[in-house]
């Protein structure tokens, strides 16, 4: 009879360390989702020449950081662009040098936890002015950031503020039109100096993390798809960005600046003139989760002492 028992309880482990085995999905929660539906970039009302198609898709503010402001920054209808009614234009004029900001809640990576930036974007136009190489190249930037002082605010900066310096975080830059200065289409650098202009203009640290695939560049008005991940491994950071359906490029940052974001950075070079659209943005956290047999171990062990618990119960 004890040996039925036994066998039952055996089974019973059996059946659920099965389970843990099958059913050890990540943990993702979406951080940020921004469609520009409700017609409006800061959250502070319907921007001029928007209409709301989606009253829910609220998102994040985008508010525009330090710097000369010579800009039309608003959520505009490109339903005959990207396709899904309104898209966030970024139009940048010669004279302007000012990135802008969404926040979201802090995120802080542990060990194997990974975030993830993605979004559309397409590029609408250039002056004659940008399709000099020496403009062009890397001439698109985004990237995840920290507000590492805590002090952007929740309104666009004045153009004589310089609270956005202190912002650190991974910026990526992609080649505007047929640039051919040199052969990298795109790359991944650390902004990491807490001087300068402004985040995604000042000065960076290269992480060997770049393409030569000329098919990366931004080269016409199609839109385009664009994910970058940021993955702890224990000190480091693996870092991937990858344009559509080209090969990502990769790379291990062995010196991050820390393991806590907070917003999203998107502009271009500075002064650089052109006119820009960026749709469908979302931030996804994905939690490490154990490895199966990793689970199984810790289950088993735990059933191993309840058995034993109760056999000296009795």
């Amino acid at each position: 009879m004890h040996a039925i028992r036994r066998s039952a309880k055996v089974c019973g482990c059996a059946a659920v360390i099965s389970t843990i085995l099958v059913c050890c999905p990540a943990r993702a929660a979406i951080i940020v989702s921004d469609g520009f539906g409700d017609g409006d970039r800061d959250n502070n009302g319907l921007d001029s020449g928007a209409s709301v198609t989606d009253s829910t898709d609220i998102g994040i503010p985008w508010l525009l950081t330090d710097g000369i402001s010579a800009i039309t920054f608003k959520a505009v209808d490109d339903s005959a662009g990207i396709g899904s009614a309104n898209a966030m234009q970024l139009f940048n004029t010669g004279a302007n040098n000012r990135p802008s900001v969404g926040h979201f809640a802090a995120q802080t990576l542990a060990d194997g936890d990974q975030l993830i930036l993605r979004f559309d974007l397409r590029l609408l136009s250039t002056t004659t002015a940008a399709l000099v190489s020496t403009t062009a190249d890397r001439a698109i930037r985004f990237g995840l950031y920290h507000d590492t002082n805590n002090d952007d605010g929740t309104v666009d900066h004045g153009s004589t503020g310089s609270l956005s310096v202190d912002d650190v975080g991974y910026n990526c830059r992609v080649d505007a039109a047929a640039d051919v200065s040199n052969t990298t289409y795109m790359d991944v650098t650390r902004d990491d100096t807490a001087t300068g202009t402004s985040i995604i203009q000042a000065t960076t640290t290269g992480l060997s993390i770049s393409s030569s695939n000329i098919a990366d560049r931004l080269d016409d008005t199609t839109s385009r798809h664009f994910e970058l991940s940021l993955t702890r491994s224990g000190t480091g950071l693996l870092v991937s960005l990858q344009e559509g359906a080209h090969a990502a490029i990769t790379g291990t940052d062995a010196a991050p600046v820390g393991f806590v974001f907070d917003e999203v950075a998107i502009g271009v070079r500075s002064n650089a003139a052109m006119d820009t659209r960026w749709d469908n943005i979302q931030v996804e956290y994905v939690a490490a989760v154990p490895e199966p047999t990793t689970a199984a171990v810790v289950a088993l062990g735990g059933m191993g002492l309840s058995l034993r618990r109760r056999r000296r119960t009795k």
